[in-house]
């Protein structure tokens, strides 16, 4: 198995609920049809807004800012444990620690570090982005640059294009409303982290200037360098959104490609080392129709490793396109030439039923990782302590995720631990996990 891709789903229906769902590469299989076993957040609309943003650190589900019944947007945080299966919870939590600005729907990308980078969805210019630190439970304060109007143009709608100098040498702008005495900042439509310190986004329309010249509509990307606090147009020459929508996938897949998926048929390739678009994939396989949005895609592999090759998960609405969910796996491979090709090797359905909104999440070999919320963690004491059967060693080592394949071998306690490299690596077992469990099989033959 390549990757080791854990998946999370949060979906908000007609009857105010928030359904959960979490499952791995494991559990999708070729015209599979699976019936989701249900648990979620009964929603108190007295307590919780609509529109919100949600992201997962480990074990721990957090829901950032939205809108109340009175339609007044909110700067509130707060966290839950998943709900176990076929149960639902009322146990959302209010943090402490608030935005430092209200925000209605906004992008939150988990940083290599473990922090939660957050922005969009508000008029404020100072606090247009903030990061979020879990473990310290505290957001982290940022000098993000202040923006200045030197120029004001008409534009076509009676509203006023206004731009300023939040760049050195280029102007990013927003649209001044008259009618709510606002300005409509450009929100971001996706977002994801490039290397270590530099996070892009990427806008629809982003109004800005280059010199002198008006450019509006422009699909972009805005860079964000964590550790020198500094902001940069990084390119407008992306391609355009083949439909209308507030989102977009970005699949960055390592090195310099960057996947641009707006249907399952159609996918767009940019470097971001040339700040060009390298070509289109061409997709075989396709599904039975031709224009199926993507409501999420998440490559399953190592980023750090540069390759010709790639394996890329999609979830797609069905027919129906606001009930049930589609998924594929697909494999893309770059050619001699230069071009690329995508083939899709399994498709399936996850009967979620009819749904509002829905939120995919993928976590990528992030074993061992401690919940954000509980203090029963995964710890040395408890490491230590003896342990009954594969799951609860697996369980203590962080690596449960793989529990569906030891109990698809009929692996127990007696057999594992005769078990060498070779054995884990036949049965799928990526190379750190197997390390993992070979160093603590070791350790317990020496107690």
């Amino acid at each position: 198995m390549e990757g080791g891709l854990r998946f999370r789903m949060l979906w908000s229906t007609a009857d105010g609920n928030v359904y959960y769902h979490s499952f791995d590469e494991l559990g999708l299989k070729d015209c599979n049809d699976r019936d989701l076993v249900l648990s979620g957040f009964k929603r108190n609309p007295k307590a919780f807004p609509t529109e919100v943003g949600f992201f997962c650190v480990g074990d721990s589900l957090f829901m950032a800012g939205g809108v109340t019944r009175n339609l007044e947007p909110t700067n509130g945080l707060w966290s839950a444990l998943p709900p176990p299966d076929g149960s639902f919870s009322e146990s959302w939590t209010l943090c402490p620690a608030t935005m430092k600005v209200k925000r209605s729907f906004p992008i939150l990308v988990p940083l290599h570090d473990g922090r939660i980078f957050i922005c969009g969805g508000t008029n404020e210019r100072e606090g247009w982005a903030e990061i979020y630190n879990p473990k310290k439970g505290e957001f982290e304060g940022t000098n993000f640059p202040y923006m200045e109007y030197p120029l004001a143009i008409i534009v076509e709608d009676d509203r006023i294009f206004t731009h300023g100098s939040i760049c050195a040498n280029e102007g990013w702008g927003e649209i001044y409303n008259s009618d709510s005495g606002k300005f409509d900042c450009p929100d971001p439509v996706s977002c994801f982290q490039w290397t270590d310190q530099v996070v892009m986004l990427y806008y629809h329309h982003l109004l800005y200037t280059k010199r002198k010249f008006h450019k509006p509509c422009q699909p972009s990307l805005l860079s964000y360098n964590i550790a020198e606090q500094q902001w940069e147009i990084f390119a407008d020459n992306l391609p355009p959104p083949l439909y209308d929508s507030g989102t977009r996938n970005l699949v960055y897949v390592g090195g310099d490609i960057l996947f641009i998926i707006d249907y399952a048929s159609t996918w767009f390739v940019y470097d971001l080392s040339s700040r060009k678009e390298a070509g289109e994939v061409f997709v075989k396989g396709k599904p039975t129709r031709e224009r199926v949005p993507v409501k999420g895609a998440f490559y399953s592999g190592n980023k750090d490793i540069k390759s010709t090759s790639w394996v890329i998960y999609i979830f797609m609405p069905t027919l129906n396109k606001y009930c049930d969910l589609g998924y594929a796996k697909v494999e893309v491979v770059q050619g001699w030439g230069g071009d690329y090709f995508a083939t899709f090797q399994m498709m399936g359905v996850l009967r979620v039923g009819p749904f509002y909104a829905i939120y995919i999440f993928a976590e990528n070999d992030k074993k061992g990782e401690e919940s954000i919320l509980s203090s029963s963690s995964v710890s040395k004491k408890k490491v230590q302590q003896k342990v009954d059967s594969v799951e609860s060693f697996l369980q203590s080592l962080g690596l449960d995720k793989y529990s569906i394949t030891f109990q698809a071998e009929e692996v127990d306690m007696a057999a594992l631990v005769h078990m060498s490299d070779e054995d884990l690596k036949a049965m799928g077992i990526p190379m750190g996990p197997r390390k993992k469990i070979l160093l603590e099989l070791e350790s317990k033959r020496d107690d």
